[in-house]
C-alpha cells in the first residue's frame, strides 16, 4: 500500500475521529462539529462511537493542536494538511505506521 492511501483511508479518519471526540469534550454539539468538519451529523456520531475511523490508533496529544486551529476558526482541511506536514517532518508519522503494523512502500519519510 501506497502513504496516500494509508493516509486516505486509515490515518485521516482516525484524526477525524479524534478531532470529533475532542470537539465533543470541549462542548461542541454533533450538528457543529459536522459544520466545522463538513460532515454529517451521523459521520460524527459513527467517529464518536467508534464505528467510524477505528483502524488507525493515535498517540493521545496527536491532533489537540490540529482539533484548537478548527476551534479557533481555520479551515478543518487546511489544520489537517498542516498536521499532516508536521507528523512527516518530526517522522512521528514513521511511530503512527509502526504502531498500526504498517509500512508504505513510497514512504521517503520512515526510509530517511
Amino acid at each position: 500500500m501506497f502513504s496516500q492511501e494509508i493516509e486516505t483511508y486509515y490515518l485521516i479518519p482516525a484524526i477525524r475521529r479524534e478531532i470529533a471526540k475532542i470537539m465533543i469534550k470541549k462542548g461542541q454539539t454533533q450538528q457543529e462539529v459536522a459544520l466545522k468538519l463538513k460532515l454529517t451529523k451521523s459521520a460524527v456520531s459513527q467517529y464518536v462511537s467508534g464505528k467510524r475511523g477505528k483502524k488507525f490508533v493515535l498517540s493521545k496529544g496527536t491532533v489537540e493542536e490540529c482539533c484548537a486551529q478548527i476551534l479557533n476558526g481555520v479551515h478543518y482541511l487546511r489544520a489537517i494538511q498542516d498536521l499532516l506536514i508536521k507528523l512527516k517532518s518530526n517522522k512521528e508519522i514513521c511511530k503512527i505506521y509502526a504502531q498500526n503494523s504498517v509500512r508504505p512502500e513510497d514512504c521517503e519519510v520512515c526510509k530517511g
